[in-house]
């Protein structure tokens, strides 16, 4: 009896367990996909390229977060509308500014990206906002932000193109090779005439520019011409490639702090940069009387050797015919870039000099190897220079002196060398030639005679002769023995007459010379 009951209770409760856990299955499935789904996102797109519903993934920060559910055209049938289920607990990505865009592979002129997607597949890359406003919708941008992380702060500046080159979106901006910030878009201004880039500069590195800052184009490879010579830069690969911006205080002034939709002017190089930065001009009108000598627009203008200016109009003429009267010089108006505040007390000191005739000009080359010329400006005390005309079209003239330029120094070397008798030189030359052969001729008989086998062989015997072992050697030794044996025998003789110099007049022991007696 003991034993059934027990048998009955161990029954009841297997049975009753396969059902129970049926139920927490199946209301854990009803909870999942009722209650724990995460938030459904529309995303309007102008087209759905590679998307595809069930395997197209969103991303953030290459981590998958929610995944294409549908695709359908919009209501206007210009676009589509893609329905994303977004993974659960990911509602906090989806604030009203956060970004959506379509990573795929891209190849362009300016930009190479999104090559991983070759392999992996088209996906939606996401980018969370700032905002703390909750949306479910949302407008795909064509690009992704120049500044991925979404913590980044900027200030947007305005940048308006003074050049013919247009710059392309999401080029750098660069402080000393350091990129700062980027162009974020361009539009055309047809007030201006002029291109306007929308630049953002990271906050953190805004304490770097001021309003005396200047932008300017990089182009990768600057190669220059001026009065030092020639001057070549290359830029690092990156900037080879797609270009950049630089940005740099070119005043020793600082300025006010960069403040959002301030505008700058977008040089199209260093050098226009430097020159037109906090700068006002003076122009003035020189003529030309040689002709314009690879003169032309921009050409350097410099004043003692320095750098000055540039050529604004050449030739600068009141009416089209001028150019075809050969009896008058050619205008050129050139510009001198000044600082802006003290524009009235150079133009006093310029004016000055014109009225004592102490400003001329001359036109020269620039170097051996550059074809273009350069106008100088020098200040002379020695020679005065005036010019006919104090003023052309309302503008004041500098007279222009000639110099004797590289050309004209060629010149007058090959006319120099044309003058000289080359006929008569060369006969001079071959006349020489000669006798040099001759001298040669001569030492090279004295070299065979040498070389001669009889001469040598004479030599020989002479050298042989004077041997230790030779007979001519021992006649001279005995002879010397003979002089020195009669030397020795003669020295008692020697000695005792430089004792007594009459010893051998007068015998005897006394040592006394005779005297003669006085009687």
């Amino acid at each position: 009896m003991k034993n059934n009951l027990n048998l009955n209770k161990k029954h009841i409760s297997f049975y009753w367990f396969v059902p129970l856990l049926a139920l927490i299955i199946t209301a854990s499935l009803i909870w999942q996909n009722s209650f724990n789904k995460g938030e459904l996102v529309k995303l309007h797109i102008a087209e759905a390229t590679g998307i595809e519903m069930g395997k197209t993934v969103v991303k953030f920060h290459s981590v998958p977060v929610g995944l294409v559910e549908n695709v359908v055209l919009n209501d206007s049938l210009d676009g589509a509308v893609v329905s994303i289920r977004m993974n659960p607990n990911t509602d906090k990505l989806l604030n009203e500014d956060t970004k959506f865009w379509v990573v795929k592979p891209t190849i362009q002129t300016n930009n190479i990206s999104g090559l991983e997607t070759i392999l992996s597949g088209v996906y939606i890359q996401l980018s969370k906002g700032k905002s703390s406003h909750y949306s479910s919708e949302f407008y795909a941008v064509d690009k992704a932000p120049i500044f991925s992380d979404e913590n980044t702060e900027y200030i947007q500046l305005n940048l308006i193109g003074l050049g013919s080159k247009v710059i392309k979106n999401g080029v750098p901006i660069n402080y000393h090779g350091f990129q700062i910030g980027a162009i974020e878009s361009n539009n055309f201004d047809g007030n201006l005439g002029k291109v306007v880039y929308i630049a953002k500069i990271k906050k953190k590195f805004a304490y770097l520019i001021d309003t005396n800052s200047v932008f300017w184009i990089d182009n990768g490879i600057n190669m220059t011409f001026n009065t030092n010579g020639f001057n070549f830069n290359m830029q690092n690969l990156d900037n080879l490639i797609l270009g950049s911006i630089s940005v740099d205080n070119q005043s020793k002034l600082k300025g006010r702090k960069i403040q959002n939709n301030d505008k700058f002017d977008l040089y199209a190089n260093q050098a226009e940069a430097s020159l037109n930065k906090d700068s006002d001009s003076l122009e003035y009108v020189v003529f030309l009387k040689h002709g314009m000598q690879n003169l032309s627009v921009g050409s350097e203008v410099t004043f003692r050797g320095i750098s000055a200016g540039s050529v604004s109009i050449v030739p600068f003429l009141e009416k089209e015919t001028d150019k075809f009267d050969v009896n008058k010089d050619i205008p050129a108006l050139i510009s001198i870039s000044v600082p802006s505040k003290e524009k009235n007390a150079i133009k006093y000191k310029f004016d000055k000099l014109l009225k004592q005739g102490l400003l001329c000009a001359n036109v020269d080359s620039k170097s051996f190897i550059s074809p273009g010329s350069v106008i100088n400006l020098n200040s002379d005390t020695k020679s005065k220079c005036f010019a006919k005309n104090t003023k052309f079209r309302g503008i004041s003239v500098i007279p222009v002196v000639d110099s004797v330029s590289l050309t004209q120094e060629l010149n007058t070397f090959s006319r120099k060398l044309n003058k000289l008798d080359l006929d008569k030189l060369s006969n001079n030359l071959n006349t020489s030639l000669d006798s040099l052969n001759k001298t040669i001729l001569s030492v090279n008989e004295v070299v065979l005679e040498l070389k001669n086998k009889e001469t040598i062989s004479k030599l020989n015997s002479t050298i042989e002769s004077y041997d230790e072992n030779s007979k001519l050697y021992k006649s001279i030794t005995e002879l010397l023995d003979k002089l020195n044996n009669n030397m020795n025998e003669l020295s008692p003789t020697i000695k005792k007459l430089g004792q007594k110099s009459n010893s051998l007049v007068f015998s005897g022991s006394d040592d006394k010379d005779v005297e003669p007696s006085v009687r």
